[in-house]
């Protein structure tokens, strides 16, 4: 049988970059997953495993260089600067209730921790790097295998968002929402 005419044109850049190159890296390097992720630590050991467990939603940290623009003779040059945390002042993670309100529980403790409006005390100080301020994620692949591991130095709850609550709703598995602050994060080697 005769080869198509068509597969003999040169296709340019769709040589290297078109449908079948696009399925076969596929193939070969698979996807990142939103679900593989696991939180380890979250404030030391202030959650158990299992409540950790609870953990649905979540995002991976940012890191971004400041750029400083030197103008000179009519244009802008543009110089790398120092690094910043975007969004490290507001760190979202959601988690499943437990029956129990524990999740709930440690977060409104871990805030009256930081301030009592009580008597106004509480420790309000910048969070000491050590593994009690620490948020540790790692990032797997589809056998469990960590990938990539990250930990936030200096963290502590921020906010204990609402709960919402529907005396009119079929039981729906309450969520709950906590906003951390940390300070920078790392990336940790793994093995």
């Amino acid at each position: 049988m005769a080869i198509p005419e068509y597969t003999k044109v040169d296709r340019g850049i769709l040589n290297t970059h078109g449908i079948e190159n696009f399925y076969d890296a596929a193939a070969g390097n698979d996807f990142a997953r939103t679900n593989l992720f696991r939180i380890l630590n979250l404030g030391g050991t202030r959650f158990s495993d299992q409540e950790l467990l609870y953990v649905t939603t979540t995002t991976l940290p940012a890191r971004s260089i400041t750029n400083i623009t030197v103008p000179f003779m009519g244009l802008t040059f543009n110089v790398p600067g120092t690094a910043n945390y975007p969004n490290s002042g507001a760190w979202n993670v959601t988690f499943r209730v437990p029956q129990n309100l524990s999740i709930r529980r440690k977060f409104e403790q871990w805030t009256r921790e930081i301030f009592n409006d009580i008597d106004s005390s509480g420790n309000y100080s910048i969070p000491s790097a050590d593994l009690a301020n620490q948020v540790t994620m790692v990032l797997l692949d589809k056998r469990g295998t960590p990938l990539r591991t990250y930990t936030l130095f200096g963290a502590y709850c921020q906010n204990v968002g609402e709960t919402n609550l529907d005396i009119t709703s079929t039981g729906e598995i309450i969520t709950q929402q906590a906003t951390l602050a940390y300070q920078y994060w790392r990336l940790v080697p793994n093995a």
